[in-house]
């Protein structure tokens, strides 16, 4: 898995040098910029995931600094403040102007690194399986190859990922919209019967039904669900 990029904004060179190591050495890429106009311009090149953010700089403010990102940059990923600044309502200003966590100077290493990684745990995206599994079905994602007890299935790239779909929503009721929005990337342009007709399709290739316990059941005007059924 690539590292991931962190943005430091930090102008006193000891304590960025001392922030920098322990970062790098937890693994982080990091992009240091050491004003508000420097660090913009860095944010806009090298697309930081995770940001941390010195208050008080020699040519603007922190807080200026990531109103800036949040409202022109488009920046949604995790920002923490860490500063000298320590009274109540600075951390609250802090905090209510978009950051996500707020240290107080002087840092210390394990509990910036931990709170680093509890806030990108927070945002960062599930890895897909990688086999996507019920009973004796095997969907495997990397190849787009169905097997249901060893054998392969031929799906088509379209049933393959609507089956995907399904398998991962056991349970749930998927109406005709949603498919047609997460397995064919659009919102209504299709008509929903060709949601209709590629279902038919994965239940005979896959042959889902009572035998192998599951069922995907037609609901009247909604949809489709996948049900375990219950066995007396």
């Amino acid at each position: 898995m690539s590292a991931i990029t962190v943005g430091l904004l930090e102008d006193e060179a000891p304590q960025a040098q001392m922030m920098i190591t322990w970062l790098e050495e937890a693994g982080y890429d990091v992009v240091h910029g050491s004003s508000g106009e420097q660090f913009l311009s860095l944010v806009r090149e090298r697309r930081p995931e995770l940001l941390i953010l010195d208050w008080q700089l020699p040519d603007c403010e922190g807080i200026d600094v990531l109103q800036e990102l949040r409202t022109h940059h488009d920046f949604t990923g995790p920002v923490v403040f860490a500063t000298a600044k320590d009274s109540e309502d600075d951390i609250v200003r802090g905090l209510v102007s978009g950051a996500d966590d707020y240290l107080v100077k002087p840092l210390r290493r394990a509990e910036l690194l931990a709170r680093l990684s509890a806030l990108w745990r927070r945002v960062a995206p599930e890895k897909p399986q990688a086999v996507v599994q019920l009973g004796e079905i095997e969907l495997d994602q990397d190849n787009c190859i169905a097997r249901n007890g060893g054998e392969e299935v031929r799906l088509t790239p379209t049933e393959f990922r609507l089956a995907s779909y399904v398998l991962r929503n056991v349970g749930k009721l998927l109406s005709r919209e949603q498919l047609l929005k997460e397995v064919w990337g659009v919102q209504a342009e299709i008509d929903t019967r060709t949601v209709d007709m590629h279902m038919s399709r994965i239940r005979k290739a896959l042959q889902i039904g009572p035998s192998m316990g599951y069922m995907i059941k037609t609901v009247y005007r909604h949809g489709y669900r996948l049900e375990k059924l219950e066995h007396e």
